[in-house]
């Protein structure tokens, strides 16, 4: 009996050694594992931070991008606006020196506009008449030459009177912001346009005749120390400068600039100081031009 008895003991023990070298084991290989997974979850994770940095700055350059294509995209429209204005220009110079060998250069003060429309009026009305009584007086060839000078005339009038007229006055009622650097200002709203030379969508002004121009512009920051410093330029060029500082609330800077323009110049009111700026609108910022007079 007693030597059953140490038989078992002795097999319980070795059975217990046994099944706790193999727990042992097993443990081991268990936290070896676990070792694993967390240099490959460190590893994860530093993998995800790089990409995620790399993500932040695609987007920050695709917004670059977007900005310099519209940027892109302002400037062809204008230089496609100034191409048809240079081709009407040149068709206008063309007629007016064909017409200079019929009538007189007539002068291009405002105060002798009507006395030379007048004139042309009665020449029109001279030539139409003397058509009307005696259209087969000379043959066909008076006949086309009466209706050309007639024509002529017409053209000629036209042109003194779209001389006359060039004014235009726009505002801003959006608030414009993230505005860049060397960025037009827009002042969608337009209030006067005549000769039709401000380009509401750009900001622009293209001038439609050579002469002396009288430009204005007021621009009004946002408060809690945002700050604006803004150009009136001319093709480009800075001329003045308008600067404003929200230290206390709102703030508005304004300038006044007489320029000299030929056919086709530019004026416009540039953003130069941030690259990420605000204009405060509700028809406190504004830009104003009008023709003094011709050249």
């Amino acid at each position: 009996m007693k030597t059953i008895l140490s038989i078992s003991a002795c097999w319980f023990l070795f059975v217990f050694i046994h099944v706790e070298a193999v727990t042992d084991e097993d443990f081991q290989s268990l936290l070896a594992r676990l070792s694993v997974l967390e240099e490959k979850q460190a590893y994860l994770e530093t993998e995800n931070k790089l990409s995620q940095k790399r993500i932040a700055e695609l987007e920050k350059y695709k917004i670059l991008s977007d900005k310099r294509v519209a940027s892109l995209e302002r400037k062809n429209a204008l230089c496609n606006r100034r191409q048809d204005d240079i081709i009407k220009k040149l068709y206008a110079d063309k007629v007016a020196l064909k017409t200079d060998k019929i009538l007189p250069d007539a002068t291009t003060t405002t105060n002798e506009y009507e006395k030379t429309l007048s004139a042309y009026d009665r020449k029109i009305a001279t030539l139409v008449n003397e058509y009307a009584a005696s259209p087969n007086r000379s043959g066909k060839d008076d006949s086309y030459s009466a209706a050309v000078d007639i024509a002529v005339l017409q053209s000629k009038q036209k042109r003194f009177v779209a001389e006359g007229t060039v004014a235009f006055s726009a505002m801003k009622v959006a608030h414009q912001e993230h505005v860049g650097i060397n960025q037009n200002i827009i002042f969608e709203q337009v209030l006067t346009n005549d000769g039709g030379g401000y380009h509401q969508n750009h900001g622009v002004f293209i001038a439609p005749q050579s002469g002396v121009y009288v430009f204005s512009s007021s621009i009004m920051c946002f408060p809690n120390g945002k700050e604006v410093l803004a150009e009136i330029v001319h093709n480009g060029n800075p001329v003045t400068r308008m600067y404003c500082q929200g230290a206390n609330g709102h703030d508005q800077g304004s300038q006044t600039a007489v320029i000299k323009m030929n056919a086709g110049d530019e004026a416009a009111v540039l953003n130069v100081y941030r690259a990420d700026d605000s204009i405060w609108g509700s028809l406190f910022t504004s830009f104003s031009g009008y023709l003094v007079w011709l050249q």
